[in-house]
């Protein structure tokens, strides 16, 4: 969502940064100011309203801006974050994944997510989180695996312990139905190529990691919820262990008006978007090329579109199938529905 307000910022700093200037300068502050408690409002009504009930409300990642600039202001700008979170006075709890913003390489901002965010999280969900990654359930049935955001150096945790930690608790899991959180996505849908384990932002030292990622996933048919590229987008991707579904979600929205989607598209181009953006960073077309192109051969089913909003997931257990609604913007009646279930199923 990208909390943000002027007052937050050292501007002296911000200025050696000159894409965050730019967003600060022209997008988040104002989009807060304008947009968000209203946002909150209505996420507050539809988990009263909504049958069946509510009974948590997950965030992807990048509740705050970050590049406050020093310590102080860090701590100030989610301290206004985590109050706006409580006077929405929910109730039922937040989960919380960690985004890079959250932790963005700029003075004290990691140490203000241990300090502010860190607490306000384990007071949600009721116990420790370690630095991020932890596990929470609803009810017998339902169970969130949430990722570290393993993009920004805040603590440059191995990606290993990403693959180590998941393999341990969805063995042990009795969930039903799994939810893996991660800001950062694990299938490729843009020409950025920016998803974990792509090793373009970092290294990947063990080539078959990623195989065996994808594959957990698959074998215990988790669905991942993902943020990070201010895109709706949903993918079945198979793998030798079944199919993986991914959900991505944006809720930086800029009106009050339910928009239309832009840049509709349910072709997975693959190496063609990088063929088609030569202007991005031009120094790793092949690599992600080659990764998009492969990426293309294990495609299902793919859409995605600027469109910002939220999404409602429910469980019909009888029928053992999970629903996803899509609601456009402030709307109240969705935009898209979708059998999640239904894209676990395809066939290539």
């Amino acid at each position: 969502m990208h909390y943000d307000r002027f007052e937050d910022h050292d501007m002296d700093y911000v200025m050696t940064r000159p894409q965050d200037f730019a967003q600060i300068m022209n997008e988040y502050p104002q989009y807060t100011a304008a947009y968000m408690g209203k946002f909150l409002q209505l996420i507050k009504k539809q988990t009263t309203t909504i049958n069946p009930p509510v009974k948590a409300v997950v965030q992807l990642g990048d509740l705050v801006q970050g590049v406050a600039g020093n310590a102080a202001l860090a701590r100030q700008m989610n301290r206004g974050v985590v109050d706006l979170l409580h006077a929405t006075e929910l109730s039922v709890p937040w989960v919380l994944a960690k985004g890079n913003h959250d932790v963005s390489n700029s003075p004290g901002q990691p140490e203000a997510w241990e300090e502010v965010i860190r607490p306000f999280i384990e007071g949600q969900v009721g116990k420790p989180i370690d630095s991020g990654m932890y596990t929470y359930k609803l009810g017998e049935n339902v169970e969130f695996f949430v990722l570290d955001q393993f993009f920004s150096v805040d603590r440059n945790r191995p990606e290993s312990e990403m693959v180590a930690f998941l393999e341990k608790e969805l063995k042990n899991s009795s969930a039903k139905y799994k939810f893996v959180m991660t800001h950062q996505p694990v299938i490729p849908v843009t020409v950025r190529s920016w998803h974990l384990l792509s090793g373009i932002r970092r290294p990947v030292t063990d080539p078959k990691l990623r195989t065996r990622f994808l594959n957990l996933l698959a074998k215990h048919k988790a669905i991942v919820l993902a943020a990070h590229l201010h895109q709706y987008s949903v993918v079945s991707r198979n793998t030798p262990q079944g199919n993986i579904v991914q959900v991505m979600i944006n809720s930086v929205n800029r009106s009050l008006t339910p928009p239309e989607p832009k840049n509709m598209s349910t072709e997975y181009k693959g190496g063609a978007w990088v063929d088609e953006n030569p202007e991005w960073q031009p120094s790793n077309q092949d690599v992600r090329r080659k990764i998009l192109e492969e990426e293309k051969k294990h495609v299902n089913k793919f859409w995605i579109a600027d469109l910002p909003g939220y999404a409602v997931i429910s469980i019909d257990d009888s029928k053992g199938e999970v629903m996803m609604n899509y609601y456009n913007g402030f709307s109240e009646v969705p935009y898209q529905s979708v059998s999640l279930t239904e894209l676990q199923q395809l066939k290539k």
